[in-house]
């Protein structure tokens, strides 16, 4: 009982400092902004009046399970003036979990502390994270989409640890329509009962998110006949990119002096770094080495081919180009973290020639992670500040007779999103 209750606390306690990290990676005036879908999608149907608020209501031709709870939860318990703070609180608490279910479902392909920590580090301090994807819910589904596989790999040893499993992969897929990518996995160790938990949860998720595509698809993205060497420049511009040399800014900059060298360089790195645990790993840690850069592969393809634009065709870029077009999204998100994902696997991998070398992989990979903690810039730098545009909306309602409504307007400017708040609302206590 007592060494349960020590587990318990170990893990609230973790879960409370990873969420105050996640949050710390954040810019102040970039906490309490509401992100484009937050507030424009999720926060607007949690708040209308006139619909019953529906989780499972489909939104550009899939569900969004997570974002639309965490909407429902804000409008239920928090102030009105506190939904912006609340969402990115909540928002790092989900990536403070996704850590922490990461560490633990690790244990399922090994039995190392601190390789299993790795693992479970990389969604809080992957560089690309905190310039879009940190702190809101409509870009959660990449961390989820990294934490899919990890489920799905976890045999359960109990009945709790099952249904644990189940919801956290229904909550996954039904958020995550691409976590469809990794049903493959599902003949690992197929006769496996204690494997299923996991399975079940996502195929459940997955078959609804197929019937609501099938009654509300998503309607056709623009048309741009996106060059096939893109995806391949693309994938490494965004992987080894971020890992190498950090920042769009200063990727940009190198390519625009020197050419396609510094890229190559780093290119070589990441290649390096598969190619040693293929060499030197067993057989499991070569099959992980295998899935891991397949899974960062297909899913930048799968994102920039359904999602083509000319922001995203490196092979044709200009000098021009690079300096007005390139940046790391949220598609890099999600591969970055499965490349990053060899590392301590590779620290696995040398365990052969004594504990020194494992120890000396870490190590470079701590040091690589503190480099990428800290942010140069995200993309809600500049707000707008939700609790601020709701005391503008206050004193705008309660001087101008006339006005009905106040629209907030969320982040970033260009997707020009607004939540549309009733003067009554805002004059309410």
């Amino acid at each position: 009982m007592k060494i349960a209750l020590s587990k318990s606390a170990a893990c609230v306690g973790a879960l409370i400092l990873m969420t105050f990290l996640s949050l710390w990676r954040l810019p102040q005036n970039a906490q309490g902004v509401v992100w484009a879908e937050d507030g424009a999608v999720f926060l607007t149907d949690a708040l209308a009046p006139d619909q019953a608020f529906t989780p499972l209501r489909p939104y550009s031709g899939y569900l969004h399970l997570v974002p639309r709870l965490a909407a429902g939860f804000v409008v239920r318990f928090l102030r009105l003036e506190h939904f912006g703070i609340g969402l990115t609180v909540l928002a790092c608490l989900a990536v403070a979990g996704i850590c922490l279910l990461t560490y633990h479902c690790a244990s399922g392909i090994s039995n190392n502390r601190w390789i299993r920590a790795a693992w479970g580090a990389i969604p809080l301090v992957v560089n690309v994270g905190a310039m879009e994807t940190l702190g809101n819910f409509a870009n959660l589904h990449w961390y989820l989409l990294w934490l899919a596989p990890w489920l799905l790999m976890k045999p359960a040893k109990s009945k709790l640890e099952g249904g644990l499993l189940f919801v956290v992969a229904a909550l996954t897929s039904l958020t995550e329509i691409i976590s469809v990518v990794f049903v493959p996995l599902f003949l690992y160790k197929i006769r496996h009962k204690n494997m299923w938990p996991a399975r079940a949860g996502l195929g459940l998720g997955l078959a609804c998110q197929a019937y609501a595509t099938l009654r509300r698809p998503r309607g056709a993205a623009g048309h741009y006949d996106l060059d096939p060497l893109s995806v391949v420049y693309g994938w490494f511009l965004n992987t080894a990119g971020p890992i190498v040399h950090g920042s769009p800014a200063k990727v940009m900059q190198q390519i625009v002096n020197f050419g396609a060298a510094p890229m190559i360089v780093a290119a070589l790195v990441v290649l390096a770094g598969i190619a040693a645990v293929l060499i030197l790993g067993t057989r499991s840690e070569k099959w992980l080495a295998v899935f891991f850069a397949t899974a960062s592969v297909v899913i930048w393809a799968a994102c920039v081919l359904s999602n083509p634009a000319q922001y995203l065709d490196y092979a044709t870029f200009s000098t021009a180009d690079w300096k007005q077009f390139f940046v790391f999204g949220r598609y890099s998100v999600a591969p970055t973290m499965f490349v990053l994902a060899i590392v301590p696997l590779l620290a696995s991998a040398v365990a052969k020639f004594g504990k020194t070398a494992p120890f000396a992989v870490l190590t470079g990979f701590s040091l690589l992670a503190v480099s990428m903690y800290f942010p140069g810039t995200t993309a809600t730098d500049n707000g707008p500040d939700w609790a601020e545009h709701v005391s503008i909306g206050r004193d705008l309602c309660g001087t101008v007779p006339e006005t009905e409504f106040y629209d907030i307007p969320t982040s970033p400017t260009f997707f020009e999103g607004r939540v549309r708040i009733p003067c009554d609302v805002l004059r309410a206590p």
